[in-house]
């Protein structure tokens, strides 16, 4: 049998020419891939692109200074554009920077020099100061563990030798309570405690108190005048201030039941008949209780709710509190009746309160007392408040000369006043050296010195027993505070 081989191919089975520009266009396809732009959501991820010859001249000329490797590795980035594709080249990098290390060491000769990063990396950070045991974070606590270590030294030298172990924890936890119950301002005292170990133990208190107070006074000083300050000192401070604001408060009251009343009877006598001969001429009618159908009513209690919801109207988030108190102003708006009831009803009859919340607002120059109220007697005292400003205006209670009154505005009381200055005989004569002063007071501890029972006297000339009651009942409410 014979075969015939063309080439080793069956002519059964002819050539296919090559397609040159099939194959052109799969290697520019291919080729494309690899060195093209990309593209991403439409966007063309540039490629690397060669050095600019500017830059190569630039290695160049400072390879053969000193630090020509440390320019190369300081500005490789720069150079070679390597930030766009950091995070596959970090493992280059640090070989590159063992590969400096080992340069630099090979063929430096001498003390490595001040170039920059060099003398660093080979001699490490050379500090210049001594360590300090104590950081500034620590002080306050160090200095509480240096007093109670003082104050057990001599607990210990004062105790007989056969019972100083198992009592020095007991002593320790002495220590701390009776350091607690001066921040709260808690009598402090322990039975069969010996004598001279409660002196000692109160005399560490007194020490820690007067090194917590003047702390707390050095800061808030230089808080006002501006001092850079930790966020936490400031609120630590704070309420340091608070504390002893309410240790003060208590101290006042203290004294007021100890020394007080303050205001003997002849001048409360002399007070009380000139205040009825002032209503007498003045022909005052005092302000009855608010009847149960009164005229304007609804229109009060509208204002106090729209004074009382102002604070809410920038404020973000709530306290259940303030969710409490909006919730029910709201439903006085939607039953203002029931709510006027409610009002009257809490004048006649309440006569003991629950206690003050109250919060400093530290403006860092000085602090402003922010009260917190129960709400459902937030509400009865704010009508009250309206109830009472209008009754009072209508029967002329302030005379003309206090000022500012609403009856006219603060620009046209001062022209007036000015004016009324200027019309007096001889005001601006100086010839015998005389000058003009004006004088301004204020009756600061007047709320701290009133007697009660006084007060209530006062008040009931001007008002109903029965609100002067609330109000001299209210103004014995107790103070509490979240520190």
């Amino acid at each position: 049998m014979e075969m015939m081989w063309n080439n080793g191919e069956d002519e059964s089975h002819p050539v296919k020419p090559i397609d040159v520009e099939e194959k052109a266009r799969k290697w520019m396809q291919l080729n494309s891939k690899r060195y093209g732009d990309k593209r991403k959501l439409g966007f063309v991820e540039k490629q690397k692109e060669d050095m600019p010859p500017e830059h190569i001249r630039k290695i160049i000329e400072i390879c053969h200074q000193k630090d020509g490797l440390q320019y190369t590795f300081s500005h490789v980035g720069q150079l070679t554009g390597m930030y766009r594709y950091k995070y596959r080249l970090m493992r280059q990098i640090g070989m590159c920077k063992d590969l400096k290390h080992l340069i630099y060491y090979r063929f430096n000769t001498g003390p490595v020099g001040k170039g920059p990063g060099c003398a660093r990396q080979f001699e490490g950070r050379h500090s210049q100061g001594v360590a300090k045991t104590v950081t500034k974070q620590r002080v306050e606590s160090h200095f509480d563990l240096e007093l109670r270590a003082a104050v057990m030294h001599d607990v210990i030298d004062a105790m007989p030798e056969g019972i100083k172990q198992n009592k020095s924890r007991t002593i320790l936890q002495h220590l701390s309570e009776s350091w607690h119950c001066w921040k709260a301002n808690i009598p402090w005292k322990v039975p069969c405690l010996p004598v001279p170990i409660e002196n000692m133990i109160l005399r560490y208190v007194k020490s820690k108190a007067d090194w917590w107070t003047n702390v707390a006074h050095y800061n808030r000083e230089r808080i006002r005048k501006g001092a850079t300050v930790d966020k936490t000192i400031c609120r630590k401070n704070l309420g340091r201030l608070t504390r002893l604001w309410l240790k003060a408060e208590q101290e006042r009251q203290h004294n007021y039941f100890k020394d007080g009343p303050y205001i003997t009877p002849e001048e409360a006598v002399a007070m009380y008949t000139t205040t009825v001969r002032w209503l007498e001429t003045r022909k005052f009618s005092p302000i009855p209780f608010p009847p149960l159908s009164y005229k304007h009513d609804t229109k009060l209690l509208i204002l106090a709710l729209e004074r009382l919801k102002e604070s809410y109207s920038v404020a973000v988030r709530l306290n259940q509190l303030q969710r409490e108190e909006l919730g029910l102003i709201e439903q006085a708006y939607d039953n203002p009746h029931e709510a006027l009831s409610r009002i009257k009803r809490h004048l006649l009859t309440q006569r003991s309160f629950k206690d003050v919340g109250i919060e400093f607002m530290d403006l860092y120059n000085y602090l402003i007392p922010v009260y917190e109220i129960e709400p459902l007697e937030k509400i009865t005292d704010a009508y009250l408040d309206q109830y009472l400003w209008y009754e009072g205006d209508k029967r002329h209670l302030f005379p003309n000369w206090i000022k500012s009154a609403d009856s006219e505005p603060p620009p046209l009381l001062v022209y007036k006043w000015c004016q009324g200055i200027n019309n007096l005989q001889g005001i601006w004569d100086t010839s015998d050296g005389q000058c003009v002063v004006m004088l301004q007071t204020k009756f600061e501890k007047l709320f701290e010195k009133i007697d009660l029972t006084m007060l209530n006297r006062l008040l009931r000339l001007i008002l109903d027993h029965n609100i002067a009651d609330y109000i001299t009942a209210k103004t014995m409410s107790c103070y509490r505070t979240r520190i």
